[in-house]
């Protein structure tokens, strides 16, 4: 018996298997250049995340030097600068403040005499209130980020009894604070 006629491929067949050949060849390359984005892709988030990090150092300079800028204007008597407010009137104005945003109840407030040595002078205050543990300590991280120098010298605490409404969690125990805090002003030669 004789062999079957070789079968000829049809220039349809042809064109498939190209096709099926340029498919794979496409997809060897994609393959081959999406890696090599993948890398660079990488290589950009990490720069993007530098850059991120040294915005955000920056801001956080920047707002501490504005902090800073705010410290010397505010102590420092330049000349012929005159304060529209006294001293004494700010400061006040501030203690009430926060006083009054802590529910503390201020019993006096009473300012101290002035002491000058060379261009700094320092000016005393005597303090006496009334609220809880808490709140004084609240108080004490307010003067301590405020935009005038504060310094806590002396404080004596007193129980002073239990607040209405008192849950006895520490909040409920009223206590008596007189506090003697310094302020200063430097004048600039």
């Amino acid at each position: 018996m004789a062999p079957p006629p070789a079968k000829r491929m049809s220039a349809g067949d042809i064109l498939l298997i190209a096709a099926a050949v340029l498919a794979l060849a496409a997809l060897a390359a994609d393959r081959l250049f999406a890696s090599k984005l993948h890398e660079e892709f990488k290589q950009l988030e990490k720069k993007h995340i530098v850059v991120s990090n040294k915005l955000a150092t920056a801001k956080i300079i920047d707002e501490n030097l504005n902090h800073v800028r705010e410290l010397i204007y505010k102590n420092i008597d330049f000349p012929g600068h005159e304060d529209s407010i006294p001293h004494q009137s700010r400061f006040l104005s501030f203690v009430t403040t926060c006083m009054n945003d802590l529910k503390l109840k201020l019993i006096s407030f009473a300012p101290g005499k002035h002491s000058t040595k060379g261009s700094l002078t320092t000016i005393p205050y005597t303090i006496e209130f009334e609220g809880d543990f808490f709140s004084f300590g609240e108080l004490c991280a307010k003067f301590e980020n405020s935009r005038r120098v504060i310094s806590v010298e002396t404080f004596d605490v007193s129980a002073a009894g239990p607040q209405a409404g008192g849950s006895g969690s520490g909040r409920g125990r009223t206590i008596k604070v007189k506090m003697n805090v310094n302020t200063y002003r430097l004048r600039k030669q």
